[in-house]
């Protein structure tokens, strides 16, 4: 539950050219950190212990599960939009420029100006690719070239990409429209979070006097980008 601090590079050390028996010129890397102070998600869930006694299915089993869906929405969503005043920075608040967009609608062009609008060597990393919601991912499934082909590529059953790229579906992500972010690109393992893990607790006495068992849940997280620079978005047009 304590705070972590995640260091990071901030600009890597230069090398240069020096003659045999010349002086060798410092030019370290300079470093920087992340500060993740986890903020607590909870939830509570009274249940009637008549219902409890006479329930014909393991209600306990659906609860949890019930349960852990409700803070895992919460959770992606924090992660995805948190705005970082007094709760997580989401990867699409902490992420760096990108492309502008010429309209409230996509377009092919504007994608791949988005995909290499990334700095090479970040490009070139394990775990780059696409975030949007299944409404943007429905208007790039109809984006075609200039020879009529559908730009993405899609396989029945198979992992879809986009320029060579695997998009990731996420609901917390805006749909397409103007003053939003609806389609973000990069190093998205750059995204860090801290967390306690999920912790699920009953009690028969919270609320003895309505005769009610009340299941709790918490989670405990926070996250953010290591470098802003990784991580690209379609700003508004």
């Amino acid at each position: 539950g304590e705070s972590l601090r995640i260091p990071t590079i901030t600009a890597y050390g230069t090398a240069s050219q020096t003659a045999a028996g010349s002086t060798i010129s410092d030019a370290p890397p300079t470093f920087g950190s992340l500060l993740l102070t986890p903020y607590k998600q909870a939830g509570l869930v009274p249940v009637a212990n008549e219902l409890i006694a006479d329930a014909g299915f393991d209600l306990e089993s659906t609860l949890v599960e019930a349960v852990g869906n409700s803070i895992g929405f919460q959770v992606n969503n924090l992660a995805t939009v948190g705005t970082g005043t007094d709760e997580p920075t989401g990867i699409v608040t902490a992420a760096g420029s990108g492309v502008a967009s010429t309209a409230t609608s996509l377009a092919a062009d504007d994608l791949a100006s988005l995909a290499y609008s990334l700095d090479g060597a970040a490009r070139r990393l394990p775990g780059v690719g696409w975030m949007m919601n299944t409404s943007t991912l429905g208007a790039v499934r109809k984006l075609k070239d200039g020879a009529g082909n559908y730009v993405l590529d899609f396989s029945a059953g198979g992992a879809q990409t986009l320029l060579g790229y695997p998009i990731f579906e996420n609901p917390a992500m805006s749909s397409v429209g103007s003053g939003v972010k609806s389609v973000i690109f990069g190093h998205l393992p750059s995204y860090k979070i801290a967390s306690t893990g999920l912790d699920f607790a009953v009690s028969a006495d919270a609320q003895f006097e309505k005769d009610v068992t009340v299941y709790r849940s918490t989670y405990r997280f926070d996250g953010n980008l290591t470098h802003a620079s990784h991580v690209t978005y379609l700003p508004p047009s």
